[in-house]
């Protein structure tokens, strides 16, 4: 049941999604591509929990022929004249043969799941050798000062997170937000692993854009799309307000590699 109110809930961000957090999570999903330990040009590439489609637009510009799953149906319809073939599919289970593949790639995904090694076995049973498996996470000390200033105007102005949220964070975040535990679930899925931490920075991100960022993603744009237009704009100006001097915006991402 967890899961299916996750694919609702990142359903109803939809656009949102691209408009704030994609500015972040395209240059993201780059970078995760760029630390592939094999080439991935001309290979057929999965991208797991596509979302709006980050990693498989830098799949494609690597060279690769990404295809896509995701738990959230609302996430692959967006823009899908311009996207890569995709499923509906829980990355625990794969709609792909064994040895399909040329690689895997997991932007950001497998930390939405309480059992990472089953994902990564997964990703693994799908991928031919010689091909790889990469995968992303937030880090453990990935904060900004933007996240409690828009939770707190949001507050202000009625919403609560939801369950599946907080449950998420308590229980499925934590497990792949060290290089240690990324590794150690590696291992249980039979992986043998490279992790390491990388930050990212966006410089060219104000405040205005870092309030946008936060306001798309899943836990909070479902409220704020509910909201009427001046409402939504005065808590847009309330989380400038109580953000005050924007610091430049770090991403700090464990990434984790396995050859197959």
């Amino acid at each position: 049941m967890a899961r299916v109110i996750l694919g609702d809930a990142y359903s109803a961000t939809g656009e949102a999604w691209q408009r704030g957090p994609g500015r972040v999570y395209d240059h993201l999903a780059e970078v995760l591509v760029a630390a592939s330990p094999v080439a991935l040009a001309g290979r057929l590439v999965l991208d797991v929990g596509a979302g709006t489609g980050a990693a498989s637009r830098a799949i494609a510009r690597a060279g690769g022929r990404p295809v896509a799953v995701d738990l959230a149906p609302g996430m692959l319809a967006v823009d899908r004249v311009r996207r890569p073939p995709a499923a509906v599919a829980d990355g625990r289970h794969l709609p792909l043969s064994t040895d399909a593949c040329g690689a895997v790639v997991a932007a950001f995904s497998y930390n939405h799941v309480p059992d990472p090694h089953i994902a990564l076995a997964e990703a693994a049973r799908v991928v031919a050798p010689g091909g790889a498996v990469l995968t992303s996470a937030n880090a453990a000390d990935d904060d900004h000062p933007v996240r409690a200033a828009v939770d707190a105007a949001a507050a202000e102005a009625g919403w609560r997170p939801d369950p599946w949220a907080k449950d998420f964070r308590a229980t499925s975040m934590p497990q792949l937000a060290t290089v240690q535990r990324a590794v150690a679930a590696a291992e249980q899925a039979g992986l043998a692993a490279e992790g390491h931490v990388i930050d990212v920075p966006f410089p060219h991100l104000d405040g205005e854009d870092l309030v946008t960022w936060r306001l798309g993603m899943a836990t909070l744009a479902p409220f704020t799309a509910g909201l009427p237009a001046a409402r939504r704009r005065a808590l847009e100006r309330r989380a400038l307000e109580l953000l005050g001097e924007a610091q430049v915006l770090v991403r700090r991402m464990v990434v984790l590699t396995a050859l197959i």
